[in-house]
């Protein structure tokens, strides 16, 4: 049979009842746009004000999350990231959400601390926007003492300005977004959409618990329309930056073992130790002046367009002060920043990350390791072939070794892969985005083409989600603000302006239409949840809410066999359905 729906727009086929059933109760595509939602600019205005009246009870609430260590590394922590996470889940139950907390021992070599994870939803009405916003509450190490001038757990409030660790780039993002819904909610009575949490405690040490649980909860993103984190890329003054593409990578080991059945004579040379060997296979991937070195590894990438150039030519970001926070000496491709932003943001990167060297049995080979393993992956950006990277990697490795006459045994494989993410250009929350830094910043937000952003854990979360969602990142802080530098900083009043912004980025969500979600959910259309009677539910005439079934297989009736059934049929299969009654023609 075909469901038509009231307005006749529905019109899919249901086979059976595993799919849509609009066609005997209401289903979004059954209204127009206007219909669904009565939410009004006053609403918006209420809240901010709302907002804006306990600014000060928000930044004491987050001093208090600032002055817990949960430090990512060190078994020392965990119990500070555990009451970190407990904080917010108890502020989540008290807001009215459905919380799920974890508990996640770790399963990656060399990690000792207990991973804690938090799944959160507001669910309010079928007809709103599924959002879902990923955060975290653990900060990296902070580094060496000298590097900050106030203490860097307790939020230090001098001259208009918020110090602390966390405060621009974990801590301070997620509270800001708990804060601005619960503004809504305590305001208003409800979320004009329903709020998907997705919190963790180890995203410094690569979200390792998160990415092995996510896989047992599809139904928790199964209906998401749109995956919302925070960034630092407020490129410039008045120039905040939006990517929507992810990079993906390919994790790779390299082994390489003494070969015991080679000649004397080889082995002898210095050049064919080991250890020797390992580096000139490394180095031949990459150097400092011209970058990755593997052929054709920039095949299938998609350049530039001009609106990436101008936003590379706005962005105030410069290799000097990139060598300086990192203590670095020289990068590849610093003789310009147009250059250098190209290379780190549009193009594929290769990183060397550690070398490990077997322990020597005795003092006689001690520096004379037989068997050295390095690790290292390939950034890869939209549009980039996994298994094609993974060719041209094995194969310029199996070139050089030849090249090189190596004479011990190398083995490399792949242990960690993730495909890069290229969403929509015309994806329709791009111009929600648009809309409320308007609002809230009086500035044009920059939606680049190629540019891309490294987040994994979003790569992964996206697998689940419906198949049109898209991803955004929220710029929080300035670019200048990276999370492993001291003295980490946001101003008083853009942290102001920020929690504005996420109050009018939930209004304009909000008017966003979004689709009916009964193919990937049963009946998804009859759910009710915590909706305060502003949905399309109870706003249309329930006297001219009528739906009628017709079965494809029934050839179309005569005016004379209509009359006559309705006389002395006793099972007639049309059957008019209502909300308030239900009545079969006999």
């Amino acid at each position: 049979m075909i469901c038509w729906g009231q307005r006749k727009v529905c019109g899919m086929l249901c086979k059976d009842e595993s799919f849509c059933r609009c066609g005997i109760g209401e289903c979004i595509r059954d209204f127009a746009k206007q219909d669904r939602f009565h939410w009004r600019e006053t609403d918006l205005a209420d809240a901010v004000h709302a907002a804006n009246m306990r600014g000060q009870e928000f930044l004491h609430n987050l001093d208090s999350m600032i002055q817990i260590q949960s430090i990512s590394k060190g078994i020392e922590y965990e119990t500070q990231a555990k009451q970190s996470i407990e904080r917010v889940e108890q502020q989540l139950l008290e807001m009215g959400y459905t919380v799920e907390m974890m508990e996640v021992k770790p399963t990656v070599e060399g990690s000792e601390q207990t991973e804690y994870v938090i799944f959160a939803e507001y669910f309010s009405s079928p007809a709103k926007t599924n959002v879902v916003i990923y955060g975290y509450l653990d900060v990296p190490p902070i580094g060496p003492e000298e590097q900050w001038t106030h203490d860097p757990f307790k939020m230090t409030r001098l001259d208009g300005m918020l110090y602390g660790r966390g405060v621009a780039t974990s801590k301070g993002p997620i509270m800001a977004w708990i804060y601005a819904l619960d503004a809504w909610q305590k305001e208003i009575g409800d979320l004009p959409v329903n709020v998907r949490f997705v919190i963790e405690t180890s995203h410094y040490q690569g979200s390792h618990g998160l990415r092995g649980i996510i896989h047992d909860r599809p139904d928790f993103f199964r209906t998401v329309d749109l995956i919302i984190h925070c960034s630092h890329l407020w490129i410039a003054d008045h120039a905040p930056m939006v990517p929507t593409s992810h990079t993906g990578y390919i994790y790779f080991v390299l082994e390489v073992q003494e070969n015991k059945a080679a000649s004397a004579e080889m082995t002898a040379r210095t050049e064919h130790e080991p250890m020797s060997e390992m580096c000139q296979l490394m180095n031949s991937l990459m150097d400092i002046k011209n970058g990755v070195l593997v052929k054709d590894i920039n095949r299938h990438v998609m350049p530039p367009t001009h609106k990436d150039w101008d936003i590379i030519c706005l962005a105030e970001v410069g290799t000097m002060e990139f060598k300086e926070t990192y203590d670095i000496e020289r990068l590849p491709y610093e003789r310009t920043k147009q250059d250098y932003l190209k290379h780190k943001w549009c193009l594929p990167r290769l990183s060397i990350h550690d070398v490990l060297v077997n322990q020597p049995t005795s003092i006689r080979n001690l520096y004379k390791p037989t068997r050295i393993v390095s690790k290292f992956s390939v950034l890869l950006v939209p549009d980039q072939s996994m298994e094609y990277v993974r060719f041209l990697i094995k194969d310029h490795l199996d070139r050089a070794y030849r090249r090189l006459k190596c004479v011990h045994i190398a083995r490399i494989r792949v242990v960690d892969q993730l495909a890069p993410l290229n969403e929509s250009r015309h994806d329709i929350f791009r111009k929600s985005f648009k809309y409320a830094f308007n609002r809230v910043f009086e500035c044009k937000v920059h939606i680049p083409d190629t540019i891309t952003i490294s987040l994994p854990i979003v790569n992964e979360l996206r697998k689940f989600c419906m198949p049109t969602a898209h991803t955004l990142a929220v710029p929080f802080a300035s670019v200048h603000h990276r999370p492993y530098t001291g003295d980490e900083s946001i101003s008083e009043t853009m942290y102001g302006q920020n929690l504005e912004l996420f109050l009018t980025l939930i209004y304009e969500m909000a008017m966003e239409a979004v689709d009916c979600k009964c193919k990937v959910e049963k009946d998804y259309c009859f759910k009710s949840g915590h909706g305060s009677g502003r949905d399309f539910r109870h706003v249309v005439d329930e006297g001219q809410n009528t739906h009628v079934i017709l079965e494809m297989d029934a050839p179309p009736l005569t005016k004379k066999e209509k009359r006559e059934t309705v006389k002395r049929s006793e099972d007639a299969k049309d059957v008019l359905l209502g909300e308030d009654r239900e009545r079969t023609l006999q």
